[in-house]
C-alpha cells in the first residue's frame, strides 16, 4: 500500500492525474474494506484523492472528499494531513473565485504549519498564498510568499516547489529580463521533476515573452521546444490537444509579425486543435450522457420484455432490487451529506469556543488585575516611604527609583486591562473636560524627545491647531492613545529612521497621525493589529514580546469617542495610524477658525550618529556586553554588574553586532549590520543577553555569533521571561552556554557569570600561544566535535550511574586517564572530574526547573551525587542559589 501510495502521490505532482486518480480509488477501497479509511494513512490518501481530483477538474466530488479529510485529520490531530487538506481547499475556492473563503482556509494552514509543522510543507503553502495575493490581494505580498517559496524549497529538496516559486516571480516581476531568467530556472525544474505539462506551459510564456520584445529567432526556439515536448504529456489527449494548440496559435502569430505566409497555417491548426479540445471535453460530458441514457433504455425495455415472461414475484423482486439501488446511492450521498453537515457544525462550533475562550481570558485578566492593586500599593508605599530618607547612598536610591518606575508602569498596564473589560461590558464612561488642545498635546509631545534622542530616531511634531483653542476632551484616555502610538513607533523604528506626529482640527474633526520610516508591518498582519493579544507568528519576525492590548484599547477609545482609527503600512518603507473623532467647541472658542497653516512646528529632533562604547578604562576587568531593549533593566543590569565588570549595553542583536570588534570579513554577511574599522569597538568576554527584542532579536543574535569563528567562543547568557520550554531548547540547540529566568536572582546571575569566565579563562589556560588556533578556522575539527558529541551523549546515559568515573570512561573510550585528560582539557578546558561535575550540575538544573521530581535528594541521585547536601553545595556554588529556592519558586 506504501508503494501505491508513493506511486499516486507522484503521479499527482507530475500531473498524471488519471492515474493518481485511480490508484487512490483502488487503495481507498481496501481501506474501507478493513476499516482503516479513517486512519492516518487512510487520511493521507484521502487528501491525495482529493487533490488529484480538483486539479481534474472535479470540482464537487473534490470538495465533498476534501471537506471530510479536513475534518477527520482536526479530529484526529493529523496536523499535517489538515494542513495539506486546507491548502487544497484553497486551491480549489481560488478556482472558484470564492477569495474569502480561500484565504480562511489558508490561514487555517498557516496556524496548523506554525503550531505542529512539519516545516517541510511550508514552501507549499508559501505557494498557494503567493498565488492567492497574485490573484486577489496585493503584488509586493505575492512576492514576498514566493521568495519565501525560494528561500525554503531547496532547504528540503522540494524540485517541483522551488519550480513553482520562480514560475511565480516570473509572472509577478515587471522586468522581461528578470521574467525570461526565472522562467528559464523554472523550466529547468520542471524538466528535472518530469513534469512535462508545467514544462510545456513555461516554454510558452518564455516564447510570450521573447514574441512581446520582437525577440521572434528565440520565440520561435521556444515553440519548437514545445512541440517536441507536447508527446511526454500523459495526462490525457485532451491535454496534448490544448498544449499543442498553444504552440500552433503562437507559432501562428510570431510567423505573422515576420510577415511570412506559413502563419495562416499555424494560425488554422491552432484553431482546429482548440475546436477538438472543446469537442473533446464536450463529447466526454455527451458519452457519459448518452451512456446513462442507454442504460436506462436498456432497462426500461428489458422490464417490459420481462412483465410479459415473469411473475408477479419475480416482477416485485427485480422492483426490489432497483429500490435497493436507488436507495444505495441515496445513503451514499446521505452519508457525505452527513459528514459536510457535521464539518460545517464543528467549524460553528470552534468559532463559538474561540469567543468563549476570548471572553474567559479577558475575564480572568481581569480578576487576576484586580488581585494585582494590593500588592503593587504595598509595593509603591513602601518605595515612595523609602525614598524619602536622606541617608541612602547612590545606588540605593538608583535601585529604589528603578523600582518605582517599574510598579507604575505595572499599575498602568493593571489599569489598561481593567479599562478593557469596563469597555467589554459597557461600563467605560467618557470623563471629558474643557481642554486647550494645543498645549495639552505639545506638552505629551515633547516628553517623548528624550526618548527620540537616546534611540538616535529624529522626531518632529507640528500642530495644526490654535494655541486658544478649547474642547471638549477625555484626557486620560488621550493620553493613552498618544503613548501607545508612540512607544509602538520608537519601538520599532532603528536608529537614524524618523517618528513624525501632526495633530489637526477641521470641521469639529480632531485628526492625530503618527507616522515612523521603520520596516513596516506585513499585509497578513494588518487586519489583526487591533485585535486583543495579538502576536504576530510570522517565522521572520523577531520575538518582540509585548502584551498585545496597547492597540486594541486605544481602538476601543476611540471607538468610545464616536471616531476612527487606521493603519497604512509597507514593508521596507514605514507606518501610518490615523486617528480621527469628533469633539465639541467650548462656547468661548466655537468662533475660532483653524488657520490653514502651521500654527506650531515642534524642535526637530535629528538622528544622531550611534554613541561609541566606551573604551575600557581598566582592561584587568572583564567586558560584558549587555543586550537588552529595555533602558529601566539594561540601568539595573549595570548597577549589578558595574562593580566588578566593565558594562557595554545594545538595544538588540544588530545593534550589538554593531558594537563589536571584528576583522573585516571574518563575520558572515548581516542584512543591516554596519561594519566598520572604529578601533573603539568592544570585544567583549561575555554576552548577556535578553531573547524577546525588535529588529533582531535574542535567538538570531546567538545564531549568528555562533556560525562565525570569530566570535562562537564567546560565552552567552540568555536572559528571559519566557519559561516556554521550546524556547530554552531552541537556545540550547543553537549553543548557548547559559540561560537565566526574570525575575531573577542577583546572586545567581554574578554566580553564573563568574562561572563562565572562569571557564572561558581555563580554556585560554590550557592552549599554548604557539599552538593557537587560527582566528579564521573552526576552533574545534569535525573529527574532534563528533567525538566530543558522542562522549556527552554517553555521558549523559549513564548519569546516574555509581561507576561513572574516570577510569571507567577511559576504558569505554579506548584510551588511559592521562590521554582522556588531555584531550578533554583540549576540548573543553575542564579535567574529566570538572567536566562530569558540570554534566551533573546541569542536568539537576533542568530537572528542577521542569519540577519532574518533588524532592532535592531524587534530583541528587537522578544525576550521580551521592547525597542531597553534596548536591546543594555543589548547586549554590555553581550557580548562586540553592536548589531549594528553585523548588520553592
Amino acid at each position: 500500500m506504501l508503494q501505491d501510495f508513493s506511486f499516486a502521490t507522484a503521479y499527482s505532482a507530475a500531473g498524471k492525474l488519471d492515474s493518481a486518480i485511480i490508484i487512490s480509488e483502488k487503495l481507498l477501497g481496501k481501506l474501507s474494506a478493513s476499516g482503516q479509511a479513517d486512519s492516518p494513512f487512510g487520511l493521507k490518501v484521502q487528501q491525495v484523492y482529493g487533490t488529484a481530483l480538483e486539479h481534474k477538474g472535479l470540482d464537487s466530488v473534490a470538495l465533498e472528499v476534501l471537506l471530510y479529510a479536513q475534518h477527520a485529520s482536526h479530529k484526529k490531530a493529523q496536523w499535517e494531513t489538515y494542513a495539506e487538506t486546507s491548502r487544497a481547499l484553497a486551491l480549489l475556492y481560488e478556482k472558484l473565485n470564492r477569495p474569502d473563503q480561500s484565504i480562511f482556509q489558508l490561514r487555517l494552514a498557516q496556524a496548523s504549519i506554525a503550531q505542529h509543522g512539519p516545516e517541510a510543507i511550508y514552501p507549499g503553502f508559501a505557494i498557494r498564498i503567493s498565488s492567492w495575493h497574485r490573484m486577489f490581494g496585493e503584488r509586493d505580498s505575492a512576492i514576498y510568499y514566493a521568495q519565501e517559496v525560494l528561500r525554503t524549497a531547496p532547504m528540503f529538496g522540494q524540485v517541483f516547489e522551488e519550480a513553482e516559486g520562480h514560475l511565480l516571480m516570473g509572472f509577478l516581476l515587471a522586468k522581461h529580463s528578470e521574467k525570461v531568467e526565472h522562467f528559464t530556472t523554472a523550466a529547468r525544474l520542471y524538466r528535472k521533476a518530469k513534469n512535462y505539462r508545467s514544462l510545456c506551459n513555461t516554454f510558452c510564456n518564455i516564447a510570450q515573452i521573447h514574441h512581446e520584445s520582437d525577440k521572434f529567432i528565440e520565440a520561435l526556439a521556444y515553440t519548437d521546444s514545445i512541440f517536441k515536448t507536447a508527446h511526454k504529456v500523459i495526462a490525457g489527449d485532451k491535454n496534448n490537444l490544448f498544449t499543442l494548440q498553444m504552440a500552433y496559435s503562437l507559432k501562428g502569430e510570431i510567423y505573422q509579425s515576420l510577415g511570412r505566409p506559413t502563419a495562416l497555417y499555424y494560425i488554422k491548426r491552432g484553431y482546429e486543435l482548440r475546436i477538438k479540445y472543446i469537442q473533446a471535453l464536450n463529447n466526454e460530458k455527451i458519452i457519459a450522457i448518452d451512456a446513462r441514457y442507454t442504460d436506462l433504455k436498456k432497462n426500461k425495455q428489458l422490464l417490459e420484455q420481462n412483465s410479459q415472461i415473469v411473475s408477479e414475484k419475480e416482477s416485485r423482486s427485480l422492483i426490489t432490487i432497483m429500490l435497493l439501488l436507488v436507495l444505495l446511492l441515496a445513503s451514499v450521498l446521505s452519508y457525505y451529506y452527513v459528514q459536510l453537515r457535521k464539518a460545517n457544525q464543528i467549524t460553528r462550533d470552534q468559532s463559538k469556543q474561540l469567543r468563549s475562550l476570548d471572553a474567559a481570558k479577558s475575564r480572568f485578566f481581569a480578576n487576576v488585575s484586580h488581585e494585582l492593586r494590593t500588592p503593587l500599593a504595598l509595593m509603591l508605599g513602601p518605595i515612595g516611604s523609602l525614598l524619602k530618607d536622606k541617608q541612602l547612598n547612590e545606588k540605593q536610591t538608583s535601585l529604589l527609583k528603578l523600582a518605582q518606575q517599574s510598579s507604575k508602569q505595572l499599575e498602568q498596564l493593571v489599569t489598561d486591562i481593567l479599562d478593557l473589560g469596563k469597555l467589554e461590558m459597557g461600563k467605560m464612561e467618557l470623563d471629558e473636560k474643557p481642554t486647550e488642545v494645543a498645549p495639552f498635546f505639545r506638552s505629551y509631545l515633547a516628553q517623548f524627545e528624550s526618548l527620540a534622542e537616546s534611540k538616535q530616531v529624529g522626531f518632529s511634531f507640528e500642530m495644526a491647531v490654535g494655541n486658544d483653542v478649547v474642547v471638549h476632551l477625555d484626557q486620560a484616555k488621550c493620553r493613552q492613545i498618544l503613548n501607545n502610538l508612540l512607544s509602538n513607533a520608537f519601538k520599532f523604528t532603528p536608529a537614524g529612521e524618523r517618528v513624525e506626529a501632526k495633530l489637526s482640527l477641521n470641521d469639529g474633526i480632531l485628526q492625530l497621525i503618527v507616522a515612523d520610516t521603520g520596516p513596516g508591518i506585513h499585509p497578513d498582519d494588518l487586519p489583526h493589529l487591533f485585535n486583543r493579544y495579538f502576536q504576530t507568528t510570522r517565522p521572520d519576525k523577531p520575538a518582540e514580546g509585548g502584551t498585545g492590548i496597547g492597540l486594541a484599547l486605544c481602538q476601543e477609545y476611540v471607538q468610545l469617542f464616536g471616531g476612527k482609527i487606521e493603519v497604512e503600512s509597507t514593508l521596507g518603507k514605514g507606518t501610518t495610524f490615523k486617528v480621527m473623532f469628533p469633539v465639541i467647541l467650548v462656547d468661548n472658542a466655537k468662533t475660532l477658525v483653524v488657520a490653514p497653516e502651521i500654527l506650531y512646528t515642534a524642535r526637530q529632533v535629528q538622528p544622531v550618529q550611534a554613541a561609541e562604547p566606551a573604551i575600557p578604562s581598566d582592561p584587568t576587568k572583564p567586558t560584558i556586553l549587555v543586550v537588552e531593549d529595555n533602558p529601566d533593566l539594561q540601568a539595573y543590569i549595570r548597577l549589578i554588574l558595574s562593580e566588578k565588570y566593565q558594562v557595554v549595553t545594545a538595544e538588540n542583536g544588530q545593534a550589538a553586532l554593531g558594537v563589536m570588534s571584528y576583522e573585516l570579513g571574518e563575520m558572515p554577511e548581516q542584512a543591516g549590520v554596519q561594519k566598520t574599522h572604529n578601533s573603539k569597538l568592544i570585544t567583549p568576554d561575555l554576552i548577556l543577553s535578553d531573547l524577546m527584542m525588535p529588529v533582531m532579536d535574542g535567538h538570531q543574535l546567538l545564531e549568528k555569533l555562533k556560525s562565525s569563528d570569530a566570535t562562537r567562543h564567546i560565552p552567552v547568557i540568555m536572559l528571559t521571561a519566557r519559561a516556554d520550554a521550546r524556547d530554552k531548547l531552541k537556545a540550547l540547540r543553537i549553543g548557548v552556554d547559559d540561560y537565566l529566568l526574570k525575575p531573577f536572582d542577583e546572586e545567581e546571575l554574578l554566580a553564573r557569570i563568574e562561572n563562565l569566565l572562569r571557564n572561558q579563562s581555563m580554556r585560554k589556560q590550557e592552549t599554548p600561544p604557539e599552538s593557537a588556533p587560527d582566528p579564521a578556522r573552526p576552533v574545534i575539527s569535525q573529527e574532534d566535535q563528533q567525538w566530543l558529541e558522542g562522549f556527552e551523549t554517553y555521558v549523559h546515559q549513564h548519569l546516574s550511574n555509581d561507576i561513572l568515573s574516570v577510569s571507567a570512561l577511559a576504558s569505554t573510550f579506548a584510551m588511559s586517564d592521562s590521554t582522556l585528560q588531555r584531550q578533554l582539557k583540549r576540548l573543553t578546558g575542564l579535567s574529566p572530574i570538572q567536566y562530569l561535575q558540570e554534566i551533573r550540575l546541569d542536568e539537576g538544573r533542568k530537572l528542577l526547573e521542569a519540577r519532574r521530581y518533588n524532592s532535592i535528594g531524587q534530583v541528587a541521585a537522578q544525576v550521580g551525587f551521592q547525597d542531597a547536601r553534596s548536591f546543594s553545595r555543589s548547586y549554590k556554588l555553581r550557580f548562586g542559589k540553592l536548589p531549594s529556592e528553585v523548588l520553592g519558586e
